[in-house]
């Protein structure tokens, strides 16, 4: 039975011990609140649930049990908090990821003043924020949502449906905030997955991606017949129809839409199962894709495990075996860098330092297999990533100064027995410039950049007396 508006009983607000209203939340289990990172001061500091939609009742202790914080580009700021004790729920809300574009919903912030709670009405726009992870919510005239509403469930008119949380507003414009969607939060939170009453139809996936204010869009590859963003009202603005085309063409196609914007994008394939190559178009194309943190929704027209089972993303546990092989690699690495770095730097100065951060990433990766989460996993294989990156180009950067410094070493020699020693001693000028470069070449650590301009000059007043 549905909850009339204004009487859930699972909607929470978060208050600091004894002092402030932080901001809003949801109570999913009789143990486990929802709201934003950003509300939580304190990843470690207890925090007290009140539950408004319960007068009397009593307010509950919590801390944070799963933390995703607001990443460099804002995109994250979730976090679950675990209650004392239990709390009876007679209902739990319902949480669904339906079309969103132009739905009314309602919600409810503990603004400044407003401690008891303030209700806003609103219309949902298109995707927006922090690579789309957000949703646009316009408020209607007269009402804000401000500070003191982030947390707090937005919920659809139509039938009380949790459709996401509060998470930012924009104090330029009354009236203007975002949400973080169901669709998100699952992602971020994986576990949370099993709570979502129902999934969208690809024909409901995509016709958000195309809705009316969509930011960005996305890119629709049509790779079989009678495809479903073929019914749609209004057509896709970037549609590649590679039905028929080989894997190398399909994939052709893609990377030319990557070049043109390399950020995170959004790609709808369409008709999977019809391509001319199926299950290597799901391996090779679409799955690097997804790996890649690119948004990809996929339509089969008919359902095939096969598919599904190529196009489904690698589990934790794989992933985790995954990492374990990639942190060895990124390590090696830097322990190449480190190797050359000892090698040259008796040699020659300055030299570039070589990343250190080996040993930490492997503390990172051990402590992932005994509380693995999607967002610490997704931000090791990053690290990850980014110690071989360093690593290598240390490496390399390093070798070539080495390389540099012997070569450097080869030509003073050649030049000056190939003018002949007794002419290189004889000559003043001449002998001056050896003794100078010789000096800075074997004394040991090298100036290089002053070695090379000694040798230049050597080598030039060499030429110029012949």
């Amino acid at each position: 039975m549905r909850v009339e508006p204004g009487e859930e009983t699972w909607w929470v607000r978060i208050r600091q011990a004894g002092g402030e209203v932080l901001g809003a939340g949801v109570l999913l289990d009789p143990r486990t609140v929802l709201t934003c990172a950003h509300v939580i001061p304190d990843r470690a500091e207890e925090v007290v649930a009140e539950f408004v939609g319960r007068p009397g009742a009593r307010a509950v202790p919590a801390r944070v049990v799963s933390w995703v914080p607001a990443a460099d580009d804002q995109r994250g700021d979730l976090a679950l908090l675990d209650l004392a004790f239990p709390v009876p729920q007679e209902r739990r809300p319902v949480l669904r990821r339906p079309s969103l574009w132009e739905r009314e919903v309602y919600t409810r912030g503990f603004p400044s003043l407003l401690d008891d709670g303030l209700w806003v009405r609103a219309r949902l726009g298109g995707r927006a924020g922090p690579g789309g992870e957000w949703v646009q919510m316009d408020a209607e005239p007269y009402r804000e949502i401000r500070r003191g509403f982030s947390g707090a469930p937005v919920v659809d008119r139509r039938d009380g449906a949790v459709l996401g949380i509060v998470v930012s507003d924009f104090p330029g414009l009354a009236g203007l905030a975002w949400m973080i969607p169901v669709e998100t939060i699952v992602h971020h939170l994986p576990a949370l997955a099993g709570m979502v009453a129902d999934s969208p139809s690809l024909t409901d996936q995509i016709r958000e991606f195309f809705g009316p204010g969509r930011s960005g869009g996305a890119m629709v590859v049509v790779t079989g017949d009678a495809p479903v963003s073929g019914s749609l009202t209004q057509p896709a603005q970037n549609e590649e129809d590679v039905s028929g085309k080989s894997v190398a063409e399909v994939s052709q196609r893609v990377n030319r839409a990557l070049e043109q914007r390399p950020e995170r994008q959004m790609f709808v394939f369409d008709a999977v199962d019809e391509a001319a190559d199926p299950e290597n178009l799901a391996r090779e194309v679409i799955r690097p894709l997804t790996e890649a943190g690119h948004q990809v929704i996929t339509g089969l027209r008919q359902e095939s495990t096969r598919l599904r089972g190529i196009l489904s993303p690698p589990s934790i546990t794989r992933r985790l075996e995954v990492l374990d092989a990639r942190v060895a690699e990124a390590r090696a690495a830097a322990r190449a860098a480190r190797a050359e770095h000892r090698s040259v730097s008796r040699l020659v100065t300055p030299v570039p330092d070589w990343p250190d951060d080996g040993p930490a990433l492997q503390l990172r990766a051990n402590g992932l297999r005994k509380n693995p989460t999607l967002p610490d996993l997704e931000e090791c294989e990053r690290q990850t990533r980014e110690l071989l990156r360093k690593s290598t180009e240390a490496h390399r950067e390093l070798k070539r100064i080495h390389d540099e410094y012997k070569s450097l070493k080869s030509l003073l020699r050649a030049y000056h027995f190939g003018s002949g020693l007794e002419r290189s001693e004889r000559d003043r000028i001449l002998a001056e410039r050896y003794t100078r470069a010789h000096d800075l070449l074997f004394t040991l650590p090298c100036d290089l950049a002053a070695a090379r301009k000694a040798v230049d000059q050597y080598v030039r007043v060499l030429k110029e007396s012949r």
